[in-house]
């Protein structure tokens, strides 16, 4: 069971969802330092908000995935509903910082 928990958590999906929580985060950084309302207070609340809610909630897809491999088309789709999330948040951050031609996100 352990192998196929990782074999469906592991690889590409995990990578672009870090990578997306990193740069939100990044971009997060730059904009509070640009405003004056950088706080150290404010770096534990995004470990325990974004971090934990998207990584925990992306693990538990994948538990979901192992119970009831009928729900395969529906993990995937979760997983793409998280990344285009974060995705937004991204770029909602850009936008935030001024830079050029970033579509408005909902």
């Amino acid at each position: 069971m352990w192998e196929q928990f990782i074999s469906i958590v592991d690889g590409f999906k995990l990578t672009v969802m870090l990578s997306l929580i990193g740069t939100d985060f990044l971009l997060g950084v730059i904009i509070a330092l640009k405003t004056g309302e950088f706080q150290f207070s404010k770096l534990a609340n995004f470990l325990n908000t974004s971090v934990l809610g998207f990584v925990g909630g992306y693990y538990i897809l994948g538990f979901v995935a192992i119970g009831h491999p009928e729900l395969a088309p529906a993990v995937l789709a979760a997983y793409a509903a998280l990344d285009a999330s974060l995705l937004a948040m991204v770029i909602e951050k850009l936008g935030k910082l001024g830079v050029p031609n970033v579509p408005k996100v909902i």
